[in-house]
């Protein structure tokens, strides 16, 4: 890579892992990208642990600051981080993080290529490869990396992970940083605002860095469910045109009787049900103890599925209440944005150029005379780009295009 230094400001919050972040901060001494240029910015979120003075003593070849704020959530505690930084890039890093020595290089890289949110390579350094939890955990994460490094990937506002990203400084002050009223979620929500802005985005697998998170069990990921359908309801009621996207759209309209034998009961006698899905959580060290894994992975979704839907209960109380969210949130998706129709026949540089020089939302697809469809107006994802089209192609418009190619052919023989 060839690099005009640009300065970046890496901001962590914490909260109670000092071990953790003395890792990271070790990392950071040997970044391949100049420490001169580099200042780290460290936010203690009602941290108990001696984090504060640690980072008094801690020497470094960049300049590290640091704030101190009562227990806000990690949301709260990027935005203090944000709202002191000098930097023209932000990069955030979870605590538990254990970067590469070029993922800054990478970073920077990246803005420097005009982009302006760059999502870095996360790989996770689990403590027990071999328990069923762990392997489905990394099957998820190696699943989500593989879709964002797909050629013509169209970036959505899920793809955004807070655990390692950077984005232009101006651009984060632009959309006002994350909502510290979301305590789960709140790099989602992000996304959403950043997507409604036209902000380039990127996945860079070079800004690597792994995950090296010793607390995360089924447990904790049960848990983390409920949390996610307390965020949801938040989310939807602040976006409701995605409402369709989110977990919750499947309790409306459950898919088998069971499931909604399963729904009536929780919101009717959750105390019992909770009962019951305790008992089954057992069940599951059962099932891994005889590897049975695909029986063991039918289960943890249903376990997961559940304690989604407790969270969601918490929050709305009534099943009503999860009907009335559900139905503010059909709205159609933002047709504001234009729409364009791309003749084929002209060739796919000139269609691509065409999308890149407008940016549509959706488009209308002919070749000369024969229609071949449409790209629908969709909401929480990017403008289309030039990229899009070849992938767009290949998955909707296969037959169509191959039936008129043929058409074509034949009329000129």
């Amino acid at each position: 890579m060839t690099l005009n230094s640009l300065p970046i400001s890496v901001i962590i919050p914490t909260h109670n892992r000092l071990e953790s972040l003395k890792r990271l901060l070790n990392a950071l001494q040997n970044q391949s990208y100049p420490s001169e240029h580099t200042e780290v910015i460290v936010v203690a979120d009602g941290c108990e642990d001696g984090t504060i003075d640690f980072l008094r003593e801690y020497q470094s070849p960049f300049r590290l600051r640091y704030l101190e704020q009562p227990g806000q959530g990690a949301a709260s505690a990027r935005n203090q981080g944000a709202s002191i930084a000098s930097g023209k890039i932000l990069l955030f890093l979870d605590d538990d993080i254990q970067p590469a020595q070029q993922l800054i290089e990478a970073h920077i890289y990246q803005h420097q290529q005009s982009q302006q949110v760059v999502i870095g390579y996360l790989v996770p350094k689990l403590q027990t490869e071999t328990a069923f939890f762990h392997i489905r955990l990394r099957i998820w994460w190696e699943e989500k990396f593989q879709t964002l490094a797909e050629v013509g990937h169209r970036f959505s506002y899920d793809d955004l992970l807070s655990g390692n990203f950077s984005v232009a400084a101006e651009l984060f002050h632009q959309v006002g940083g994350f909502d510290p009223t979301f305590k789960c979620r709140e790099d989602y929500e992000l996304g959403v605002r950043l997507i409604e802005s036209g902000a380039r985005f990127t996945f860079a697998p070079e800004a690597l860095g792994y995950h090296c998170d010793e607390v995360t069990n089924l447990t904790r990921s049960l848990q983390r469910k409920r949390n996610e359908a307390w965020a949801d309801v938040q989310f939807g009621r602040c976006h409701p045109e995605l409402m369709y996207k989110l977990r919750l759209s499947c309790y409306v309209t459950p898919q088998t009787r069971l499931d909604a034998v399963t729904i009536w009961l929780t919101f009717l006698i959750p105390g019992l049900t909770d009962l019951l899905m305790y008992g089954l959580r057992s069940c599951l060290d059962v099932l891994e103890a005889l590897r049975l894994w695909h029986t063991w992975q039918r289960l943890n979704e249903r376990l997961h599925g559940y304690w989604y839907l407790r969270g969601a209960i918490d929050q709305l109380k009534t099943q009503n209440a999860l009907f009335a969210l559900m139905q503010s949130g059909f709205i159609r998706p933002d047709e504001r944005d234009p729409e364009i129709e791309l003749d084929l026949q002209q060739g796919l540089e000139v269609a691509e150029k065409q999308i890149d020089d407008i940016r549509p939302g959706s488009l209308r697809i002919r070749y000369g005379n024969y229609p071949l469809g449409r790209i629908p107006p969709q909401a929480g994802v990017e403008r289309l780009r030039g990229v899009h089209l070849r992938p767009l192609l290949g998955t909707h418009f296969t037959l169509p295009l191959f039936q008129v190619l043929t058409l074509d052919e034949g009329m000129r023989q």
